[in-house]
């Protein structure tokens, strides 16, 4: 590794530079820095205390990749301030963005005086910045891995969270918030209220029966997590240690990075075939005909360049012999694999093994065959239906609020989403709403808002009665632009994210749930589905088109998107016209520096019947041209849910 213009700079400064490093062996360090005297620690094994090093000249955060430097995040309170501040990504993934100015509006802007972002070998990225006072390098260190993901906010929702103990980084990843404390606390205090709503300790096994220190702050629940679970502490499976592995269960095992490792770059069309994912040395690698082409760190933690790699392949076969470092390093590499939705193929996973996954994800891990791999359209629901519950499961967000409801501690509800749905036909009513009480996984209130049709039309009046969830009823004149009847609607939601929906086209029961999802492993603004399923009803014919989806985008598909209200609101809503409402609002929000996110198109069809029909107007002959498939009748991906 080289870093020639950065050294060169550190050489000139004098003094001693503190390096930092998370994901990268310490003993590549001298061949970094050549000549550049240095003290090094890294982030994985780094004590929440402050660095012992007074007044640097420089401080270098080194990480392997987006994935690392996000743990490095989580500690960055822990590194000390300097007038040179710098941060070296070795390796990132095809889909990562190159980072920005290293600095937070108000958190020392007025300070830089210089700031330089150059390529780093052929996938990584070096980020230099000189200030006129010394600034603290963690915060350095947040903005750049916050510009790398796309997300304009580092935090996380509550609870406020505790580290206390060494080794917990990768708990909370990419938090700049977290409060630390030692192993047994008390946690500081911030404006006079205790620093967490809820503390993970790290405690060490040394005895088989041993008991951790107690715990000296009685303000905040801790949950313990020990931080030498490996196969040498249990002896064997079946040993000394088999009643404690029988106990395992998914909140023993580090959260998965969801912002960092998500479905993003996923590809429906692989070049290579199935490869191995095995055990080597007390390490998981991923291997095709002889070749490693992945090898996991000890912990088992997946990161972004790991995914970026595995892209190629069309999925792995996992094998369990037991010779990797510990069956919790074994559960959060299978966790953070599924959660990128690398397609994975299993025997029945051990006992502890399903116990620590969770049983829908162990047992998601054996229902598919590699000859259903072989099939793209397979092969991508059986990576949905995958990443749905690792993400839900073992994602930091999901963890921190399933150890909160263990630990009794009161969290703020879920988010509500508004589901706007305008309509000129009465007909379509009572289908779409069935559409719409079928979803899942999500708080829903429906507007339902009727174009120039009276409310008291018996299939709506009827529709609405039975519907079952909360329902606000608009009427709208004939005459008014389809815009404007659509920011009526709006401004009865009360939804923290509004979703568009269409009165004729099918949704699989998680549609809104997988909407969701995206927003909260993409920080987009709005986030919708591919265009790709039709089913053109004049000729009983589905067909499918090829799209790129997880992945940022220009364009979704309108009747499926979900934006959050800020941004809704910030942009005024929907331009006051009659037709292409979507596609304004998609311009408007990306010229407003907003992102929008395409995932996956398979829990929804749209139908097409005669022209005339719809706002959006092809013939038939325009999407049989475009079709990458096509079957006879009415022929929806699995996850629709749907029988006809």
């Amino acid at each position: 590794m080289k870093s020639a213009g950065m050294t060169a700079e550190l050489t000139r400064a004098g003094g001693k530079v503190a390096v930092a490093v998370a994901g990268v062996d310490a003993a590549d360090l001298d061949g970094l820095l050549p000549g550049v005297p240095f003290e090094a620690a890294d982030v994985d094994s780094m004590s929440p205390q402050a660095w012992a090093t007074s007044d640097p000249s420089a401080v270098v955060v080194v990480a392997r990749t987006p994935t690392d430097l996000r743990r490095a995040v989580t500690l960055g309170g822990a590194l000390p301030a300097a007038p040179m501040v710098g941060v070296i990504v070795v390796e990132t993934p095809p889909w990562c963005d190159a980072p920005g100015v290293p600095l937070s509006p108000g958190l020392g802007r007025r300070f830089l005086r210089d700031v330089g972002v150059s390529r780093y070998g052929h996938t990584g990225w070096r980020v230099k910045a000189r200030f006129s006072h010394p600034r603290p390098a963690g915060e350095v260190a947040a903005a750049v891995a916050r510009s790398f993901g796309g997300h304009h906010l580092n935090g996380y929702p509550l609870p406020m969270a505790g580290l206390a103990g060494a080794g917990l980084a990768g708990w909370r990843p990419g938090d700049p918030n977290v409060t630390f404390a030692d192993e047994s606390g008390p946690a500081p205090d911030r404006s006079g209220v205790q620093g967490a709503d809820l503390a993970v300790r790290a405690v060490r096994l040394t005895e088989p029966d041993s008991a951790p220190a107690g715990w000296a702050d009685d303000r905040i629940a801790v949950v313990e997590h020990a931080t030498d679970l490996t196969w040498e502490r249990f002896g064997s499976p079946g040993g000394y240690g088999a009643v404690r592995l029988a106990a395992l269960e998914p909140d023993d095992v580090p959260p998965v990075d969801e912002r960092s490792v998500n479905p993003r770059g996923f590809l429906r069309t692989p070049e290579r075939p199935v490869a191995d994912l095995v055990q080597h040395d007390g390490r998981w690698e991923v291997r095709l005909d002889g070749e490693t082409l992945v090898r996991l760190a000890a912990s088992g933690g997946v990161t972004d360049a790991d995914v970026g790699r595995l892209r190629p392949l069309r999925g792995l076969r996992v094998s369990w012999r037991p010779a990797h470092t510990g069956p919790v390093a074994a559960a959060h590499a299978l966790a953070g694999l599924a959660a990128a939705g690398v397609p994975l193929l299993s025997e029945r996973p051990p006992v502890w093994a399903a116990r620590a996954l969770g049983r829908e994800l162990a047992a998601r891990l054996t229902a598919a065959t590699e000859q259903e791999l072989a099939d793209d359209l397979r092969r991508e629901e059986h990576s949905v239906r995958l990443r749905r519950l690792a993400l839900r499961g073992h994602g930091a967000t999901a963890r921190w609020r399933a150890l909160s409801a263990r630990a009794g501690i009161a969290l703020p509800p879920d988010p509500t989403i508004s589901v706007i749905m305008c309509t000129r036909r009465p007909d379509f009513v009572p289908f779409a709403l069935g559409q719409i009480a079928r979803q899942r996984g999500v708080e829903l209130e429906l507007i339902l808002t009727l174009h120039g049709v009276p409310a008291s039309t018996p299939q709506i009046a009827r529709a609405v009665e039975e519907f079952g969830r909360p329902v606000t009823v608009v009427e709208a004149e004939a005459s008014l632009p389809f815009g404007v009847v659509l920011n009526q609607a709006a401004a009865r939601a009360t939804g923290s994210f509004i979703s568009k929906w269409d009165d004729d086209d099918w949704y699989g029961p998680d549609h809104l749930a997988d909407m969701m999802l995206a927003h909260s492993y993409s920080g987009a603004e709005l986030v919708g589905a591919a265009s790709e399923f039709f089913y053109l009803q004049q000729i009983d014919l589905t067909v499918r088109r090829e799209w790129v989806a997880e992945t940022m985008s220009n364009h979704v598909a309108g009747g499926t998107f979900v934006v959050s209200r800020s941004a809704f609101e910030a942009l005024g809503g929907f331009r006051p016209v009659a037709r292409s409402v979507d596609v304004q609002f998609f311009q408007d929000l990306l010229c407003a520096g907003g992102a929008i996110y395409r995932t996956h198109g398979l829990g929804f069809v749209a139908r097409r019947a005669a022209r005339g029909r719809h706002t959006w107007q092809e013939p038939v002959g325009y999407f049989l041209a475009r079709a990458k498939q096509q079957w006879r009748g009415f022929r929806p991906s699995r996850l629709v849910e749907w029988e006809r």
